[in-house]
């Protein structure tokens, strides 16, 4: 996904925000989105992500180093799965981004996300605490872990009895199929997920046809059981059915966007009304009854979010008393108040998100290895974090983010205007002329304009072409831009380099429009361990040093990529919320439904 904030389009069934995918092209909103400050203390890995944890056959042994988010801030209610522990109280005020959809097949921002969790629900979910506990997955409406096959080719499902939807009606596990087949006839973005990367049998003829139904999901509803058919073993089969796009709906639900007509919920919360661009509310689901004990029932009677997209007014609500908490980021020239007058209602965190420069490996200059290493050394990270985004991010060499187990500091370059002339010059680049892409608001923009000067100073003539967030991944997706040089970003979906280097650096994945992989990124041996990887079920420490190879090759030893940060973000609050209640998830960020008042 992309930074939240930074709006993708979906277009033709593929991509951003507009249309809708058949490649999950996993874009969040991107830019003025949850980034945040240098973390003084822990790294905290996700924002609007997936992190799941495999159990049994496909136990996935990574110990994500998700901690405490700067800023402090106790947990007193972080193990309240199921139980409101006293805590209620009637209305909760939040300021929030616009979300795209308000329908759990189609939704694909944080915006949506982090609501919306508590209005539907999935066979697996997560646990809602803080910290590392909280990548791991948990059984929703299915009553355990699925049974898995020896090959891991078969998953095996049974519902919990008597699970009910919100207007009363009763949750079958055909519904489970339908939905999925629903989210396929309305070309949304996360189809991909269940053909082309999990492989499910009988998922791309139904996603061509659109015809009859998908094979390899088999239900019954007198047992309650479901089960999926793989094609061949996949290492996130289980990070998947936990995305929104596995929620369950009721059968014959129209095919077609409900965001305005809100679907039956199945969680603890329903939404009560949504008026795009303006307010969504959320009231509690009056046939939840605790159906899904591994979730909280939730603290707020009722939420009301209003939608305000620009930083400084969301900021201002707070400030004024008008709302208790600001799903914006902190404006940079506020910040500082922020810290020091508001320093106990402020949390600052660092999830898991790279922000990096694309170079086409394709075209020239940059199918050149010594343009491409001249690249990198023109590029300094600390520059761009401290006069772009106000301090806010740590300066990385590597794509995947700390907090992985995969996860291998590289230290193979340093910044070097000197050394990245030489480099241009025995490249026999030099004068070349390099169009440089990037979104027309800033950060963004300043971002890539100072792309673009480096360039300039290395020794080539750029031309910079600044696009609107609605058609920007678009654009540089296609291969007919012939874009050289590119602003981008990616806030991870779920916690497996899959989600990283497949989606984005694996040649096999190159596409002539919707390309994810925009840099062209080709290097035939390491697509070949990719592809191998993404086999393997178990994550070893074996499995993850190999995972660490492929990222040192990527980033070092071919230079196709340059990373150079690891954006944070910022929580704020009124006054009246107790931040001892205070609990930042690792894949559903502030956990609003544990939220407490003084």
């Amino acid at each position: 996904m992309r930074s939240p904030h930074l709006k993708p389009n979906r277009t033709n069934g593929k991509a951003g925000k507009t249309s809708v995918r058949i490649d999950p092209i996993r874009e969040r909103t991107m830019e003025s989105a949850p980034a945040v400050a240098v973390p003084r203390e822990e790294f905290l890995v996700t924002k609007r992500s997936r992190l799941i944890r495999f159990v049994g056959a496909l136990a996935l042994v990574s110990a994500l180093a998700f901690l405490a988010g700067c800023g402090g801030g106790g947990n007193k209610s972080s193990s309240g799965a199921g139980s409101n522990k006293g805590k209620t109280y009637p209305l909760l005020r939040v300021i929030w981004d616009a979300p795209d959809y308000m329908d759990p097949q189609l939704y694909y921002t944080v915006a949506a996300f982090q609501l919306d969790n508590y209005v539907w629900s999935g066979l697996l979910g997560y646990n809602h605490v803080a910290g590392a506990a909280g990548a791991q997955l948990r059984p929703y409406l299915a009553e355990s872990m699925p049974k898995i096959s020896a090959d891991g080719k078969d998953l095996k499902f049974t519902l919990r009895p008597n699970l009910k939807y919100s207007n009363g009606k009763p949750l079958k596990a055909s519904d489970f199929k339908y939905s999925i087949e629903r989210a396929f006839k309305m070309d949304s973005p996360g189809v991909g997920f269940f053909s082309a990367i999990s492989g499910v049998s009988g998922a791309n003829g139904f996603a061509t046809t659109k015809k009859g139904h998908i094979s390899g999901i088999i239900t019954n509803d007198a047992n309650r059981t479901i089960e999926i058919k793989l094609d061949h073993p996949e290492g996130d089969i289980l990070y998947i059915l936990g995305l929104e796009f596995a929620d369950v709906v009721p059968t014959g639900t129209p095919a077609s966007d409900q965001s305005t007509h809100p679907i039956p919920a199945t969680g603890p919360y329903m939404v009560q009304s949504y008026v795009p661009n303006r307010s969504i509310t959320l009231v509690r689901n009056p046939n939840y009854n605790n159906q899904i004990p591994t979730e909280p029932t939730g603290n707020p009677d009722k939420v009301v979010a209003k939608i305000i997209t620009d930083p400084v007014a969301a900021y201002q609500q707070v400030i004024s008393g008008k709302a208790d908490y600001d799903f914006q980021p902190v404006p940079n020239d506020r910040l500082p108040e922020a810290q020091s007058k508001y320093k106990d209602q402020l949390r600052i965190y660092t999830n898991a998100n790279t922000y990096y420069y694309a170079i086409n490996n394709a075209i020239p200059p940059f199918n050149n290895i010594q343009a491409r290493k001249a690249a990198q050394m023109a590029i300094d990270p600390q520059a761009i974090i401290s006069g772009i985004y106000g301090g806010l991010g740590r300066p990385t060499e590597n794509f995947l983010p700390p907090g992985y187990p995969q996860y291998k500091k590289i230290n193979a370059w340093h910044f070097d205007l000197a050394k990245a002339k030489q480099l241009v010059q025995q490249s026999g680049t030099s004068g070349q002329t390099v169009d440089v892409y990037g979104p027309n608001e800033d950060p963004s923009k300043s971002n890539t304009e100072y792309l673009a000067g480096q360039l300039t100073k290395i020794g080539y003539k750029t031309k910079i072409h600044l696009l609107s967030h609605a058609v920007y991944f678009q654009t540089i997706g296609n291969q007919a831009t012939k874009a050289q040089a590119m602003f981008t970003d990616w806030y991870q979906d779920y916690p497996h380099p899959l989600d990283w280097f497949d989606t984005l650096l694996n040649g096999n994945r190159i596409a002539k429009i919707h390309n994810n992989n925009v840099g062209n990124v080709n290097v035939k041996s390491v697509d070949k361990e990719i592809e191998a990887l993404k086999q393997i079920t178990n994550l070893t420490p074996q499995v993850n040093a190999r995972w660490a190879k492929v990222d040192s090759d990527l980033m070092a030893k071919y230079a196709t990529t340059i990373p150079y940060m690891n954006r944070s973000s910022t929580d704020f609050f009124g006054p009246k919320i107790d931040m001892g209640c205070y609990v930042f998830n690792v894949v559903t960020y502030w956990d609003f439904a544990q939220s407490c008042m003084k």
